[in-house]
């Protein structure tokens, strides 16, 4: 059994990584195959060479890494919780895989590299590493993606660094050819964490407003859920809109309409603490995620902005007011028992007159 201290130190490093808990169905649908098909070319490379090159101990690795891959692609499809640090724990165990392969193969080179031949030496190896690296960016958020690829790089180069010093691989070309391999998978990281970074802030921030969009919020109640359930924390979900908005964008046009929704926007951002979440739920739907709160809290929360609403004159002078449907998280809530509550406690505060508050 895992003691305290071990547990919060996984713990730290999930947050660390901001590990998602469940991979989004698109994701999920497409690595199950991809596993299982990469299990199946091993095991097929591993059938051609067993007449002309068996060796017990690369036979065994290729087994273990075979075995690991189908293990986590079962694991994905029966849609267990932790499935991004799965597949972080396989990508780890990938690299591993490597550093052993060269920590095997490379003592039986028949020479030491030359300046232009180490690169040679080491491609086979490095290939699959950029491979990973690409991948993940792929697989995780793009500053998840980051952290992880940094692991891996230093965990793969770092051990062909060992090797080398044990082998007296040393010099001056050496670690030339080292430094700049280093140097260009530092590169390629970069390039594409930047490019992931940028589709994925286009993919999460609606146009009009510039808020996280609905997408985003999923992710960041995947978070608030999965952090409640391990502190035993507490934190509040408020469903708002605007009444009536089809009067403001039928009598003013959807100019108009546009300029009060990022008005609006502007306006509860600026009454909302740092960790809480304000995101466009759709139209003039917006939802506002608040951790540490509980649901008196998150009751006068809601009063309190829509008492400001009210009373403030927003774009050309037009005056609106909200109706806000306020939860809090539950034992063994889910995203959608989180947001059906939140709903139905709006429905109720519009099917009570608006411009009121209920809870559920």
């Amino acid at each position: 059994m895992l003691q305290p201290k071990s547990i919060n130190l996984l713990e730290n490093i999930n947050l660390w990584l901001q590990l998602g808990n469940f991979l989004p169905h698109s994701k999920r649908v497409i690595f199950i195959p991809i596993l299982l098909l990469g299990a199946e070319v091993l095991g097929f490379d591993l059938i051609l060479t067993v007449p002309t090159a068996f060796e017990l101990f690369t036979f065994i690795l290729s087994v273990a890494m075979i075995a690991a891959m189908v293990a986590v692609a079962l694991l994905l499809w029966r849609h267990v919780p932790r499935q991004e640090l799965l597949l972080l724990g396989l990508f780890l165990g990938a690299c591993m895989y490597i550093v052993i392969l060269m920590a095997y193969q490379m003592p039986r080179m028949s020479a030491l590299p030359s300046h232009s031949g180490l690169g040679a030496a080491l491609s086979p190896w490095l290939i699959w590493l950029v491979v990973l690296v690409v991948s993940c960016f792929f697989t995780f958020r793009a500053i998840t993606a980051l952290r992880a690829s940094l692991l891996m790089s230093a965990l793969t180069l770092g051990g062909a660094g060992v090797i080398f010093f044990q082998m007296r691989w040393t010099g001056f070309d050496i670690a030339h050819d080292l430094i700049t391999l280093t140097a260009a998978i530092a590169m390629i990281m970069l390039f594409v964490y930047q490019m992931a970074r940028t589709q994925e802030r286009s993919s999460q921030t609606d146009f009009l407003t510039g808020l996280p969009n609905r997408m985003r919020c999923y992710d960041v109640l995947d978070y608030e859920l999965q952090r409640a359930a391990r502190s035993n924390t507490l934190f509040a979900v408020i469903l708002f809109d605007l009444d009536h908005f089809k009067k403001v964008n039928d009598q003013y046009g959807h100019p108009t309409g546009d300029a009060v929704l990022c008005d609006f926007a502007n306006f509860v951002q600026q009454h909302i603490r740092r960790t809480d979440t304000l995101a466009r739920w759709g139209g003039e739907e917006f939802i506002l995620i608040m951790p540490g709160t509980d649901l008196a809290s998150g009751r006068l929360k809601a009063d309190h902005l829509r008492q400001q609403i009210k009373n403030r004159a927003f774009t050309n002078g037009i005056r609106i007011s909200s109706s806000f449907g306020v939860t809090a998280y539950y034992m063994r809530d889910t995203n959608a028992t989180l947001l059906e509550r939140a709903d139905a406690a709006l429905y109720r505060a519009k099917a009570n007159g608006r411009n009121c508050v209920e809870t559920e």
